[in-house]
């Protein structure tokens, strides 16, 4: 019998997640969704912290399984067992999560960000012109946007609810800012006048309103 890729196992506080050396990201997504469904109800009114072990993963496909995640409960502190070296030269671990907002890593890409187009990156993220419908833009950090969203957008990816999306023409199909989702109401229409808006998490509520 062929072994999992993924293993579940509990932990005070949260879930350990032990990704099998070597496997497949696609057949880690498929099999972290199905055990999310199969379990999901004793994951109800709790946040969840996590705990990657296992497999080394690169930063999109960190952020790949954020999304899938968060899809399904609602995420607290997020580890992929990243080390870090204090100041008295001890090794130790803490959770990664992009906490920069305004600093930090940052990544610029050149629009248009097209149809069937994914865009990961564990900082901040600058589109230099229009993300398309079907386009995604997903950040651990702030997502600027110099032109037109009518695609989604996910700031704060990693759990950073602090995050802000900005962007000169909002008409998106979904923006969502740490486990917030938002959609745009009925009946929008390209006449709207053209400003620069940002969205931004306030009382629990995804705001969206005029830069000042």
């Amino acid at each position: 019998m062929k072994a999992d890729s993924v293993i579940f196992k509990g932990m005070r506080g949260g879930l350990k997640i032990h990704i099998r050396p070597g496997s497949d990201i696609d057949n880690i997504k498929r099999e972290i969704r199905d055990k999310l469904k199969e379990g999901r109800h004793f994951f109800d009114d709790t946040t969840v912290n996590l705990l990657f072990t296992g497999q080394t993963l690169t930063p999109s496909e960190q952020l790949e399984l954020i999304e899938i995640i968060s899809n399904e409960i609602e995420i607290g502190d997020v580890d992929f067992g990243e080390k870090f070296r204090e100041q008295d030269d001890k090794v130790s671990e803490r959770p990664y999560m992009f906490t920069g907002i305004k600093e930090g890593m940052t990544r610029f890409v050149e629009g248009p960000v097209r149809s069937g187009q994914r865009i990961f990156y564990e900082g901040n993220i600058v589109v230099i012109g229009d993300v398309n419908p079907g386009g995604e833009v997903i950040a651990g950090g702030n997502i600027i946007i110099i032109g037109t969203l009518r695609g989604l957008a996910h700031a704060g990816a990693t759990g950073n609810g602090n995050s802000v999306i900005v962007c000169l023409d909002f008409k998106p199909t979904q923006i969502r800012i740490g486990k917030l989702i938002s959609r745009p109401p009925e009946g929008e229409n390209d006449m709207q006048p053209i400003y620069p808006e940002i969205a931004y998490v306030k009382d629990d509520i995804l705001v969206i309103e005029p830069v000042k």
